[in-house]
């Protein structure tokens, strides 16, 4: 049986092995990225901004969760050349016109997605499955200081033009992140490299740019089973390069 890590130390055995690569695939399963640009043309590849997106089913339906300010960057994009477009993985849509919830403030826009939409974002598949997660509870239970929460997304370093009409994104997640601050609409990860177990699948990116808006999930040990259990409870939001602080803000800003 997994038990929930209290200590670095126990977090850095746990990921050590093949349970810690399953901890980092799992945020992984339920994002896609987030990108919008001009459309491809021969002989020209395209030219794309990036971000992430939380795939949730909530209320029985499907949503994608990024940032206001992914969704704004497509605005401006929209405004200074009309034939922009916008993707989920595989899947082009118009995200203002499907706009569910978004808050500038808050950092948060929550799309609605049609059953077509979702199954063609899923059968993207990814490396490692791509999935709708239906949070259990909603909202989420509070996160405390010193909780490890794992999380995941496509840093834009990591996106590659394989042909003028096709892009892939590279990865990057964590499976054992400890909470270092709490505040009521959001929660802060002191990136420690010391304590990290790092498996280089792509290259170590120099900025994680482009991570805003994929999922976070706490690490739960189950009173029943005593084995761990991932909640989902946000989105990553901001990075702080000077200081490696990694910023998630709360799902429950989400509302009921």
């Amino acid at each position: 049986m997994a038990v929930q890590p209290t200590t670095y130390e126990e977090a850095k055995a746990m990921v050590a092995g093949d349970l810690g690569l399953e901890m980092e695939k799992f945020p992984l399963r339920f994002a896609t990225a987030a990108y919008f640009g001009t459309p491809p043309r021969l002989g020209k590849e395209m030219e794309v901004n990036s971000g992430s997106a939380s795939l949730l089913r909530l209320g029985g339906t499907h949503m994608a969760l990024t940032c206001h300010h992914v969704l704004e960057g497509y605005r401006d994009r929209l405004k200074a050349d009309a034939s922009t477009i916008f993707q989920l993985g595989d899947c082009k849509l118009d995200p203002v016109k499907q706009l569910k919830a978004e808050s500038e403030k808050l950092d948060f826009a929550l799309v609605e997605l049609h059953e077509g939409q979702a199954q063609e974002i899923a059968e993207g598949k990814g490396d490692f499955g791509t999935y709708f997660i239906e949070p259990d509870p909603w909202p989420p239970q509070p996160v405390v200081e010193g909780d490890f929460v794992a999380f995941g997304g496509f840093p834009g370093e990591l996106r590659r033009a394989v042909s003028f009409n096709e892009m892939s994104f590279g990865s990057y997640s964590s499976g054992a992140s400890r909470v270092t601050l709490v505040r009521d609409e959001y929660i802060v990860c002191q990136f420690e490299r010391e304590h990290w177990v790092q498996r280089k699948f792509e290259p170590e990116p120099a900025t994680i740019r482009g991570m805003s808006g994929g999922p976070a999930f706490a690490l739960r040990k189950s009173a029943a089973t005593g084995i761990i259990t991932y909640e989902f409870v946000g989105h990553v939001y901001e990075f702080s390069e000077d200081f490696e602080l990694l910023y998630i803000r709360m799902a429950k800003v989400l509302g009921d």
